[in-house]
């Protein structure tokens, strides 16, 4: 199943090919983050909760026309967003949950996941809305053919809080 593939391979690999400058939005410690965002920041605040993604979407970034939603293929994604702590989970039908732990800060317009153990963050615009969550642009990896070729892509995800 494609789809399936599909989900494997980006939570198991979007960790190795995503860029992201690891540099202000790094791995903050417990006490210079609050749940809405980093100390100075004007953060939309209720960002903490379940969030159900309604779409997760990789965009070749050499081909912009080549797009996978891994949502409509049957994909289940999740963002947990708890202190300053995250769990991004994609479960694919009949398939074991992969998740990726980690921290995360935001400011009024953005939003960092850096994943537990790395120097790098994915590196969101963020829009929320009452109970709408939008993460656009960060850099990542994904098998467009599902031949276990990775090539470089933007992922887009839209949440509705849960």
């Amino acid at each position: 199943m494609r789809a399936l593939f599909a989900a494997l391979v980006v939570v198991g690999t979007i960790a190795a090919g995503c860029g992201g400058d690891g540099g202000s939005s790094g791995t903050s410690s417990g006490g210079s983050s609050s749940p809405s965002g980093p100390s100075g920041s004007s953060a939309p605040q209720g960002l903490e909760g379940t969030w159900k993604a309604t779409r997760a979407e990789f965009v070749s970034a050499a081909n912009p026309s080549k797009k996978t939603d891994v949502v409509a293929q049957g994909t289940t994604v999740t963002l947990a967003l708890t202190g300053n702590t995250f769990a991004l989970t994609f479960t694919d039908p009949g398939a074991s949950p992969r998740v990726t732990n980690g921290t995360w800060t935001s400011s009024r317009d953005t939003m960092a996941l850096t994943p537990s153990g790395m120097s790098w963050s994915w590196q969101f615009d963020m829009a929320q809305s009452g109970n709408n969550l939008s993460l656009n642009g960060a850099s990542a990896e994904f098998d467009f053919a599902a031949n276990g070729v990775m090539e470089q892509a933007k992922l887009y995800m839209t949440f509705v809080r849960q």
